[in-house]
């Protein structure tokens, strides 16, 4: 794999893990989940594109 291409997925897949942490930590701690679900949406989101992104990228495919 590329080392640029790398990079991205590794910042992809941090940032849907923070998004993830986040909103799930601040609606188990705080109680309040409204606000925080479009948090979680967004980090599932990120991951999906991620995954793709590096599944895509990767050099096992040819």
């Amino acid at each position: 794999m590329d080392p640029t291409v790398e990079r991205r997925c590794h910042l992809l897949f941090g940032l849907s893990l923070v998004l993830l942490t986040f909103g799930i930590g601040y609606c188990v701690i705080v109680g309040t989940c409204l606000a925080d679900f479009i948090v979680v949406i967004a980090g599932l989101f990120v991951g999906w594109v991620a995954l793709f992104y590096c599944l895509g990228n990767a050099s096992f495919w040819g």
